[in-house]
């Protein structure tokens, strides 16, 4: 295999920018590579943490998945059964059509276009409370929707009596050893936020994730081997009222490549672009993140990478 150093190289970045990749094969066997310069001058290494965006999805489909497992969420139950200060509409949804993005909640981008400063908690709340009704009846069609996973991620807590960010790490990550990840609300100190602009993204559930490549790679490399035996419902599509199957699982895009599944994930934010793909069948796993880059730079570096992996 080519090194992830001379795949960074051939991808095209504008010289200067920061970018961690890593890649993990069948074995575990890790491999890494940071390069670029953040705004204070100072290198990037392989120990900084990088905002991943909708990566966080499969977080919150992950915890979420876990209380289905064991007994403690019915996914086909009204979403109001769990949270009790949502209007009407909340009666009508469940949480498998949140995860699959089938609630007819409004898409992503529509709500974010109308926040005065930062992406914040409060902002969506204050938004779901004045929301008369659904944009399309449940389960009618798929519509990408960050609010249904800051609604998980709700859903996640109040169910778990812990902060959602406690779950994820005493459930999910303590559990299969993976340091030098979280959520984080309080995200100033890392240096990628110089990059993010004047509207930050301050909610968890659709975002929130802050982590070094390696431990995002050692994660995907543990969902290859369903070691939280969560596999049976994560990957399983969604399927709307006129039986259609829809690509997207629990925080999961769902694909195939050279005729094995693929299950994938971006994600992007002003000065943050992220992807992550990783195969099950060959047990490989590639994450990239950056900063102020196209994400179609970084696509076509993980593509690379997985390509040259299989």
């Amino acid at each position: 295999m080519r090194t992830l150093a001379s795949l960074v190289d051939l991808a095209g970045f504008a010289s200067g920018t920061p970018i961690s990749i890593a890649r993990c094969t069948a074995s575990g066997s890790i491999e890494e590579f940071a390069a670029g310069t953040w705004p204070n001058g100072r290198a990037v290494v392989v120990t900084d943490r990088f905002y991943g965006a909708s990566l966080a999805k499969q977080f919150t489909g992950a915890a979420a998945a876990i209380l289905v497992r064991d007994g403690q969420l019915d996914p086909d139950q009204p979403v109001a059964r769990y949270l009790r200060d949502l209007p009407l509409w909340a009666a009508d949804i469940t949480p498998r059509q949140l995860a699959h993005h089938i609630a007819g909640l409004p898409a992503g981008g529509a709500l974010e276009a109308q926040a005065p400063g930062d992406w914040t908690e409060d902002f969506v709340s204050a938004a779901l409370a004045a929301l008369p009704g659904l944009a399309t009846p449940p389960a009618a069609s798929y519509a990408y929707s960050n609010l249904g996973y800051i609604l998980l991620a709700r859903l996640v807590a109040s169910i778990s009596g812990e902060p959602f960010a406690a779950f994820v790490n005493a459930r999910l990550l303590v559990p299969l050893g993976i340091e030098g990840m979280g959520f984080a609300r309080d995200i100033r100190a890392y240096p990628q936020v110089a990059h993010m602009g004047q509207c930050l993204p301050l909610t968890q559930g659709d975002g929130g994730l802050w982590s070094t490549s390696r431990a995002f790679a050692l994660w995907l490399h543990r969902q290859n081997q369903d070691a939280l035996g969560i596999a049976d419902i994560v990957e399983a599509q969604g399927q709307l009222a006129n039986g259609m199957n829809t690509p997207y699982g629990w925080g999961l895009g769902l694909r195939t490549h050279q005729g094995h599944r693929l299950l994938i994930h971006g994600g992007e934010w002003t000065g943050a672009v992220a992807k992550a793909v990783r195969c099950p069948v060959r047990g490989i796993a590639v994450v990239a993140m950056a900063a102020n880059c196209p994400f179609q730079t970084l696509d076509r570096l993980v593509e690379m990478a997985l390509n040259d992996a299989w």
